[in-house]
């Protein structure tokens, strides 16, 4: 796709994740005031879009951004700064947006008066109901952002999130996948703040077996339960993001992984980090005593010492087909075999 600009690029984002209208018809307010607040910010986006000029004083030529988690260069580095400013601008203005409905204190500069203006919104004393029906429905908690209010998500338990991260990956294969995961007994989790992310609306198929928390979303950090998690990363080379939910880290599945079928080793040694060295498990060991917290195992007649931590920034993937699905299925049906033993 050709974009005029950097900017351009970035405000897709907004358009590629803004779900279909789906109102809630019990609502307080009608069917016909839902359209109203989703044309708004269907349209906020779209201008976004059509005069990114409006959002930063600067515009700049269009530039490749950098894949998730990869180096960069100074360029690639200069091209995220950029972006995050560009959704920066956005996103202010949507929790500026926010703080009306809910009727709090806000701040409103020209820049952001005029966007609005373009919206057809001048008297900010008389807003849509359901900007303000939305608004208070958020129930943020500190430093959250109003995401649900963002993507006008109106009805309460429709997956929204659903409809555009399969639509994404529109395949047989993520269909196979997610058939076995309901299968046995896991569940679609609508997340509206994912954790480390730069767009905080995601989806999460999670075993709820392995905890009673709410899964937060991402696959990186602090994951509790087996699963995957689709996310859109509007700042990546390639934003569709799909990964494997690793609860605790890999240190008790590498401890079986004698244990494995075959494909499932295989599978984890193309993509598991070896260990190399670089202390970061060690770091605050101040005896210079504590071994590293590297897993020795065999495969095909060697011997690797694998790294326990993070795996989350290796099992993941832009794209899924029957080979991918399959593996992940065989991933998830192994490490849910420790359920009663999470260490």
């Amino acid at each position: 796709m050709t974009y005029t600009s950097l900017e351009q690029r970035t405000a897709q984002g907004y358009l590629d994740v803004f779900p279909l209208f789906i109102p809630e018809e019990s609502a307080s307010v009608s069917i016909e005031e839902q359209k109203e607040f989703y044309d708004i910010m269907k349209k906020l986006y779209k201008l976004a879009y059509d005069e990114p000029q409006l959002f930063v004083p600067k515009l700049h030529e269009d530039a490749v951004p950098p894949m998730l988690f990869s180096g960069r260069s100074d360029s690639e580095q200069e091209t995220l700064t950029n972006m995050k400013k560009f959704r920066k601008s956005v996103d202010t203005l949507i929790c500026q947006m926010y703080l009306m409905g809910i009727g709090s204190e806000y701040t409103l500069n020209t820049r952001q008066k005029k966007i609005l203006a373009g919206l057809g919104i001048a008297d900010f004393t008389k807003l849509s109901p359901a900007w303000e029906w939305m608004a208070k429905k958020e129930h943020l908690e500190r430093f959250e952002q109003p995401s649900r209010f963002a993507h006008c998500c109106f009805r309460e338990e429709y997956l929204y999130a659903a409809d555009i991260f399969e639509k994404a990956f529109d395949n047989t294969a993520l269909g196979k996948l997610k058939g076995w995961m309901t299968a046995h007994g896991y569940k679609p989790f609508q997340i509206y703040n994912t954790t480390a992310s730069d767009c905080k609306f995601s989806l999460t198929y999670a075993n709820p077996a392995w905890s009673e928390e709410t899964p937060r979303g991402g696959f990186e950090y602090k994951i509790k339960h087996t699963g995957i998690s689709m996310r859109y990363e509007p700042c990546c080379r390639e934003p569709w993001i799909l990964g494997v939910c690793i609860p605790g880290g890999m240190k008790l599945y590498l401890e079986h992984f004698d244990e494995m079928p075959e494909h499932v080793q295989d599978f984890v040694m193309s993509r598991i980090k070896r260990c190399d060295g670089c202390r970061y498990c060690v770091q605050t060991d101040k005896t210079g005593k504590r071994p590293f917290a590297r897993i020795a195992v065999q495969y095909a007649d060697k011997k690797y010492n694998l790294c326990p931590y993070y795996p989350g920034y290796s099992f993941w993937w832009t794209s899924i087909d029957d080979t991918l699905a399959d593996n992940i299925i065989g991933l998830l049906g192994f490490m849910d075999k420790f359920i009663g033993n999470k260490k």
